[in-house]
């Protein structure tokens, strides 16, 4: 996306003049034979093919340098190749009187756009120099004619001399003015280009162009780091490839098949300019995008491309649904705790009843006895539920101090072998200097209950891995925070499961409660925490719990 100069296009350029002037020269020496050589000899004409499958050669031999060599040392090689062809033609076509002088005005213009104002400087004393030799060496003897029948007068010498040298000079003050506005003009362009690459790499939006045909054609840093490609391979590729739920297709045609040689999903509308979709990053991230679609038009309007902007938005879609699930959840909250004080008071009345009647019952009705002992059991098992409720409903947890992470998932490690689950092997992966802010207590049960999910999940997993890190904030301003990661083999979880694992009462457990996951969401959120939850059917499931970092 830069403005610079082209050098392909300059080299195609110049290659294209030079082949021209060589074709003029052709055609002017095909002209001379078919004539009768008229003003020149036999031995001029064939001096001048001779010379002109010269400069042809000499064309690819620049050509082969530009493109085996890196274009190295060629405008030096060209010039100087160039002023020995145009001497060599002046020196067999009469000297003081060929046709060919005017080439070396055109050999100083060359130098002046190809190698700057210096370069127009020396080639106009070269040529001065060049055809003052062939001029006086010829008049003067020392250097022989090429055909005795060419030769010229000493005033005639002098006279093309003199309007040669005048026409060198000239030429040469206006092109060194030429290319010095060049140079400037260029030079111009090339910062107005960086300020727009600058602009366009500091945008805080990924920021791509497609040609018509679709194809990538600028890829800005943002970009790059949203996607994981870089920009120079992602250049050429399709849309398509990159965005395979994006196409520029219009409706009604058939969308282009992919790397795979499958057919697309429907393409993007026409007039759909904003809208979002869902992107797997290079690492293999899922991230949620939101784009802008826009034409991009020449000078005239008319359409050249298309312009696309995009953002990710995972986190704050995450956010946006954490905030749902809270406000979700303390409403569902409030009326669990309504009910569970209304319950408890004439629970605790029936339960202290039960304990007399019991203290009654004579030791010779077993029957009245086994039905009072189910009736005491139900009620324990009831008054457990209305505190689980209360526990859930109660005053937000207060973190307390600073909790090892190390130390406290190693306990539940050792928990988990010598007690509920002795079958399954729990690996734990934490660097040794992660401590969070919290309640120690709070944080056991969070961890407690997602471990013990995670080792409940069917089929039964035999080995649960925790992974903890410590993530890099997304701006100086938000708070350090480590990350856990607790991962399991199961058959995972269905969506339409997936999206109410945090909501109160709700399980699919035989015998719970459906309080464990949405306590656990409650007091990760009361840490200034998140808990994200991953799972797709066949995969098994990874819960990330992410808390901030204890102050040092």
């Amino acid at each position: 996306m830069r403005a610079r100069e082209n050098p392909t296009r300059l080299l195609l350029s110049a290659f294209a003049g030079r082949l021209l002037i060589i074709g003029l020269i052709f055609g002017l020496a095909a002209l001379m034979e078919i004539r009768g050589a008229a003003g020149y000899s036999e031995r001029e004409l064939l001096a001048l093919w001779v010379l002109v499958g010269a400069g042809f050669s000499l064309a690819v031999v620049y050509g082969l340098l530009a493109a085996y060599a890196g274009g190295l040392g060629l405008p030096l090689v060209e010039l100087a190749g160039d002023g020995v062809l145009i001497s060599g033609l002046v020196y067999c076509t009469g000297g003081a009187r060929s046709l060919f002088g005017f080439l070396y005005v055109i050999w100083i213009v060359h130098a002046a756009v190809r190698s700057g104002a210096r370069a127009a400087i020396m080639t106009s004393a070269v040529a001065t120099m060049g055809f003052g030799l062939i001029v006086f060496g010829n008049a003067q003897g020392w250097l022989p004619l090429f055909d005795a029948a060419s030769a010229a007068s000493a005033e005639e010498s002098l006279r093309a001399m003199g309007s040669h040298t005048l026409a060198f000079v000239a030429v040469a003050m206006l092109a060194h003015r030429l290319a010095l506005e060049v140079k400037v003009g260029r030079d111009e362009l090339h910062e107005l280009g960086e300020i727009h690459q600058r602009i366009v790499d500091n945008v805080s939006s990924g920021l791509l162009t497609v040609d018509q045909a679709g194809r990538i054609t600028s890829f800005n840093r943002e970009a790059e780091s949203i996607t994981g490609y870089a920009s120079a391979e992602v250049m050429g590729w399709p849309l398509e490839r990159l965005f395979r739920d994006l196409s520029l297709t219009e409706p009604g045609v058939q969308a282009p098949p992919g790397v795979d040689g499958q057919a697309r999903k429907p393409p993007v509308a026409a007039g759909l300019s904003r809208g979002r979709l869902d992107f797997l990053s290079r690492d293999g991230g899922e991230l949620a995008l939101g784009f802008s679609l826009s034409t991009l038009a020449d000078d005239e309007g008319r359409p050249e491309g298309s312009v696309l902007i995009f953002q990710d938005l995972t986190r704050v879609i995450r956010m946006e649904e954490a905030l749902r699930r809270s406000e979700r959840l303390g409403a569902v909250g409030q009326l669990a705790a309504g009910l569970a004080h209304e319950i408890r008071n004439p629970l605790a009345s029936l339960s202290g009843a039960i304990e007399l009647l019991a203290s009654d019952l004579p030791d010779t009705d077993p029957n009245s006895r086994r039905l009072m002992r189910i009736v005491q059991r139900e009620t324990e098992r009831l008054n457990r539920l209305v505190s689980d409720f209360l526990s859930y409903a109660g005053p937000a947890p207060s973190p307390g101090g600073t909790v090892s992470l190390v130390e406290l998932l190693d306990e539940l490690q050792q928990l988990m072998q010598s007690g509920e689950c002795p079958q399954i092997r729990v690996h734990v992966d934490l660097p040794e200097e992660l401590s969070v802010a919290g309640s120690p207590d709070q944080l056991r049960q969070v961890f407690w209950n997602l471990v013990l999910n995670a080792a409940e999940a069917e089929p039964r997993d035999d080995e649960i891995r925790l992974r903890g890190r410590l993530l890099s904030p997304g701006n100086p301003n938000e708070p350090r925070m480590v990350e856990v990661e607790i991962r399991d083999r199961g058959t995972g979880i269905p969506p339409e499961i997936l999206e109410r694992v945090f909501e109160p009462f709700f399980t699919t457990k035989p015998k719970g409660t459906g309080l464990g996951l949405a306590t656990v969401h409650r007091v990760v959120e009361a840490h200034g925490g998140q808990l994200l939850v991953q799972s797709k059917p066949g995969e098994g499931t990874c819960v990330r719990v992410m808390l901030p970092v204890a102050a040092s």
